[in-house]
Parts: C-alpha cells; structure tokens; sequence
C-alpha cells in the first residue's frame, strides 16, 4: 500500500527546487539586468540587478536627484554613534557650505531650479566627496573636531564640482560634413550658434554658451506645453552636393528618453533618419547621417544611421546667393511616454548591436551550421549505432569499444592534426571544417546514446519486418529511425548547443568575416569593447536566448531521449 508523504516533507523538497532553481538563475537575471543598464548604472558602488527606472522629464535643464546616494553610515562609525549625533552634525555642517555657495555663486543656470532638490543634491554629493578626504581618525574624533574638520574640509570648487555631475541638459554642438575623400569640414565654425538654429515649432528655447572654448545651444524645453519641438539650420556646402557622404551632429543628451528625428534637405531631395535614436545617456554624443552606399554591405561596424529618400522636390535644393549649394538641417525631439522610455532604455544596448553588426549575416551562417550539422550529425551517427546495436559482425564490440575510447582524447590534442589536414585539403577560410566532419560521424557520444536507445527496440519488429521482405536499410529507416525520435531530439539539441556557442572552430579555420558565425562575429564586434560591460551582457544574451528557447520547447524529447536510452523492450 502506497504511503502518503508527510505534508511538511513535500513543503522542504519544494522549498529546496525552488531555492535551488532562484540560485541557479540569479546569474542569468544579473546578465539580463545588466543588458538593460547604462555604463555609468555599473560602474556605480551600489550593485543593483535592475536598472534604474528611465524618467522621460518633461523640463529641461533639471537636477538629476540620482546622481548621488543617500547619506549612509560608514562601516567604521558606531550605529549608536551615527544616530545619536553624527548624521545631524554632517548635514548642518555641509549644508552651511552649500547654503554659502548658492548664495554667493554667479552661475545663473543654478537660480531657475528647484532649491530645495539642488540643495539636497549638493549635501549627498559632497558626502560622497567627504567620505574620501576625512582620515579614519576624524571619524572617530568628538562632535566639535568633527564639525571643525568637515568646515575646514571643503572648499567653493567641491559644490561647482558636484553640482556640474548631477546637472543634465540637452544641447546642440558642432555639425560636421565628410565627403568621398574623407576630408572633414565644420560647417557650424564661422557662425553664432543664435544665428544658426532656427526654432521651427514647439515649446523650446536657445542659450548660447561656452564649454570647453566651444560654442554649444542649451535647449530649454518644456513638454508640458507640446509634445514636440523641432529646429532647422541652413548650412552652406564647401563641396558638390555629388561629393557627400556623411553627416554628424554633436549634442549633449540628458537622460531623459525622448525621441530624436533627423531630416536632410539637399540636391532636390528630402531624407529621414532611417531609425530613431534616444537622448538616454548624459554625455556628449555624434549622430552620424549617411545615404546608402557601398558601406552598408562592409563587414564592418557600421557607426552611422542610413538617410532614407522620403520625397523629391524642387523646394528642397537650397542655394545661396552666390549660387553655392547649400543643405537644410532638421531635427526634431518627441517627447516619450513612460512605456515608450521603458522600450528605449531596455533594447538601447540591443540596437547598438544590431546597428553596428551584420548581424543578419552571422545569424544566417550559424543557422546554416546549425541545420546542417543536426542532420548529418542524426542521419550518419544513427547508421553507425544502428550497425553497433543490430548487425552482428567480426570486431562489433571491440570497435565500439575504440569508438567509446575517442570520448577520452582531449580535443586540444587533434586541433593540431585536424588544421594540417583540412588546410591540405583546401577547405581553410571555408566553412567545410564545421559541418563536414559532423556528417561523417565523428560523435563518439550520440553513437553511444543511438545505440543504447536501439538495443531497446524489440526483435520481434525486425523480424516481422524480415518476413515482409525488408532489408537492413529498410529496416533502419521505417522501425528503428522513427522508434529512435527521442533520442535523436537529445542529439539535436546537444548538437545544437555545441554548434551555437561554438567560437573556437570558426576562431581556427576562418578568416574570412563575411563567413564568420554569431558566436565569432560578436566577439570580433566586442572587441576592444572590454570596459562596456552593457554591450558584452547584451551581445551574449543575444548568443543564449536560442539556446533557452530550444531547451524549453524541446526538453520534453530531451528527457525522454535520455531517460529511455539503454531500456529494453
């Protein structure tokens, strides 16, 4: 009689997989986390597995209230210590220094703020600031040293210092023409930034300033007020508009998600920006504009947005008065939506990596490996475990037993041979050494799987199927390849796993990038990329959703391959 198991047994187990299974997968959720984040989100001291919350502000310039932490204890102070009057002494102390800089400070961008957060702002900033200049000892000095000590610590630069790291503001920079030579002009250098944009509609304004002894236009927008601004620049051309090739606009993000749009008015012609980009990041940054051209099918990163024809029309060949070609500079910011900023924020590392690769390219020649080597992985290791498991013959089982030894030969020892061999062969900077091999079953372990799962079909099918006058292949192909499906789904999933993520094949045998598989062509796309951890995380979670997709889909023929190898009728 079947006993019940107890209640709180069946609880612990539970307990145990679930735990387990949120152990096991807290690297992944890290690597997908990650993939969501901006480069300065993990270069922060906190470690976060989410990323934070995009915030697609309304009014720009603004105070970003999340450039700097909480006021937190030291682990070297007492908690008694801390609360009792430490907290309290730091804030008052630090906010008479910034309470003195706003009062006494010239730059105006500080006065149209909210106070109260540019002071709160300031006082987490220049903790954060104190935390590296007060010694152990100060720390651990009385309440007057330590006042005395913080008052003395900081000078008027520490709070301009701070108050520049958390001030975010969108601008416009310099716009530069490359023609076919590759020769660089500034067709912004002669001209003030005021007479340089126009405001075409929407609620934004233009403040010409002076950073880093350049010109810039800080936008002062407002969305509350319009859902869209857009301004224009009517540029002269130092060459013929048949010696164009790319454009780039410099401007100063500030994180706030919105939409940016660009369009082209040149020779008769209106172009579009091809995709979106979004202000997300609070750093200078280049739009590259570019029409198609023999560049868009380089193996090579491509660094720059294609400008799509919308429309031809006379209005837009613009000439100045000296006849000279000129071209019209249009962009336009959307505001986004939350959602919209959720969507931007979290695919921004995905379609850099999808912009600046061939991905398309990598994908198909993976695919193409992928099909090729299960097929001939499944059809040439099941004629051989067919002949193991059912065909007697002289040697059966001490060639088994030589293929069964091969699992004990380190593959870095045939790497060697292996390369001489298809080098002679003329198959290098070829794709020939990945899949051939595979069809001519050199799998030493989907033998052994195959064959286990054969020896399990009973004889009474092969010899009815004798009697009906079948042969060998007959019998392969119509009872033991079709009773063998299980098994074969354990082979293609492993087969597809290890094709996949295969990097050093094609890293040996191909040169050739137009050949190269994902697994190579994003390594080659990462490289020199070491310190952009958002795009690795992001670039391999690319490589893994494939492999988690078919494990999911297929892991009920996967468990059944295994389970029933080796069983018999």
């Amino acid at each position: 009689m079947d006993r019940k198991r107890p209640i709180w047994k069946s609880l612990l187990l539970h307990a145990v997989l679930i735990g387990g299974s949120v152990v096991f997968a807290l690297p992944y959720f890290w690597l997908v986390g990650t993939s969501w984040k901006l480069d300065k989100e993990v270069q922060s001291a906190k470690i976060t597995i989410l990323p934070q919350k995009p915030i697609p502000r309304a009014v720009s310039p603004y105070l970003d209230e999340r450039q700097f932490i909480d006021i937190e204890k030291p682990e070297d102070v007492g908690r008694h210590r801390w609360k009792q009057w430490m907290r309290t002494a730091l804030e008052e102390e630090v906010g008479k220094v910034v309470d003195a800089w706003l009062d006494s400070t010239p730059d105006d961008r500080v006065k149209p703020l909210d106070q109260p957060v540019v002071r709160r702002e300031l006082i987490q900033g220049l903790y954060k600031r104190l935390r590296t200049l007060l010694p152990y000892e100060t720390w651990q000095a009385e309440e007057l040293t330590f006042r005395r000590a913080v008052a003395t610590t900081f000078k008027p630069e520490f709070v301009r210092e701070a108050f520049e790291q958390s001030y975010r503001y969108l601008a416009l920079g310099k716009v530069l023409l490359k023609d076919r030579n590759f020769k660089i002009y500034d067709l912004t250098s002669q001209r003030q930034i005021e007479g340089l944009w126009k405001i075409e509609s929407g609620p934004v304004s233009i403040e010409p300033r002076t950073e880093a002894s350049r010109p810039i236009g800080v936008l002062h927008y407002n969305f509350s007020q319009g859902e869209a601004f857009e301004l224009s620049a009517l540029l002269d051309l130092p060459i013929d508009y048949s010696e164009f090739k790319r454009l780039s606009l410099s401007f100063r993000r500030d994180q706030t998600w919105h939409e940016l749009r660009v369009w082209v008015e040149m020779d008769g012609c209106l172009l579009k920006s091809a995709s979106p980009k979004y202000i997300g990041e609070d750093t200078w940054w280049e739009v590259n504009l570019q029409k198609p051209s023999s560049d868009d099918t380089r193996m090579t990163a491509r660094r720059y947005i294609l400008l799509e024809e919308v429309e031809r029309d006379s209005r837009y060949n613009h000439r100045n008065a000296k006849g000279e070609p000129q071209i019209k500079l249009r962009v336009r910011f959307s505001r986004s939506s939350q959602p919209e900023a959720y969507w931007a924020k979290g695919t921004e590392n995905y379609r850099k990596a999808f912009e600046e690769v061939p991905f398309w390219q990598y994908f198909k020649t993976s695919c193409f490996l992928v099909i090729v080597n299960i097929l001939g992985t499944a059809l040439s290791c099941s004629l051989v475990a067919f002949a193991f498991a059912r065909l007697i013959w002289p040697g059966r089982d001490f060639c088994f037993i030589l293929v069964l030894a091969t699992l004990m030969i380190p593959p870095q020892i045939t790497m060697i041979p292996s390369f001489v061999i298809y080098k002679y062969l003329g198959w290098y900077n070829t794709l020939a050494p990945l899949w051939v091999p595979n069809c001519l079953a050199v799998n030493a372990f989907a033998i052994f799987l195959l064959r286990q799962a054969m020896k399990g079909i009973p004889r009474d099918l092969e010899e009815a199927a004798k009697i009906d006058g079948c042969g060998w292949f007959r019998i392969y192909w119509s009872i033991a390849l079709p009773l063998m499906r299980p098994a074969i789904a354990a082979i293609s999933i492993f087969t597809f796993m290890f094709v996949w993520n295969d990097f050093m094949g094609p890293l040996i045998y191909v040169n050739d990038q137009r050949l190269y598989p994902l697994a190579l062509g994003l390594f080659s796309f990462l490289a020199g990329r070491e310190n952009q951890f958002t795009l690795i995380m992001a670039g391999s979670m690319i490589m893994t959703v494939p492999v988690i997709l078919t494990f999911f889909f297929a892991q009920r023929h996967f468990i059944q391959g295994v389970t029933m190898t080796g069983m018999k009728n």
